[in-house]
């Protein structure tokens, strides 16, 4: 991981959550609108969850909690859509990117992950539960 200023990060993850909310505005004129919003939606709690991350346990600490939770999402089958979690996996590999963290390392997080998409998974963060983040 680069040493990337704080500051520079929250400002990364307020840009991609107001991208985040433009599409959601915009989901309405898509082919499947729910999906879309749905998928931005996700996208937008997962910002905000790590904005929190860094602003209270600064960035490398919200990057070892970011790499678990993504480790933690069940493998996306593309023949059952799960906008909520696109959205998280999109979110936090937009965060790994802002970081450094190169595609070779985030496939083989991708590599790790349980097999399906079934119910969330559980998670001993309640923090994360509460914020709505799975299955939001």
């Amino acid at each position: 991981m680069n040493q990337i200023a704080q500051e520079d990060v929250l400002r990364a993850l307020k840009k991609f959550k107001r991208l985040a909310k433009q599409d959601f505005l915009a989901s309405s004129l898509m082919s499947n609108p729910q999906f879309w919003s749905e998928q931005a939606e996700a996208r937008r709690a997962v910002y905000d969850e790590l904005m929190k991350w860094v602003e209270n346990d600064g960035v490398e600490s919200a990057y070892q909690k970011a790499q678990e939770w993504y480790v933690t999402l069940p493998q996306i089958r593309m023949d059952e859509p799960n906008a909520p979690l696109h959205g998280q996996e999109q979110a936090l590999e937009m965060f790994f990117m802002v970081l450094g963290i190169g595609a070779p390392q985030i496939e083989q997080w991708k590599a790790q992950r349980p097999a399906s998409h079934g119910s969330t998974p559980s998670t001993s963060d309640d923090s994360r539960l509460s914020m709505g983040v799975y299955g939001a």
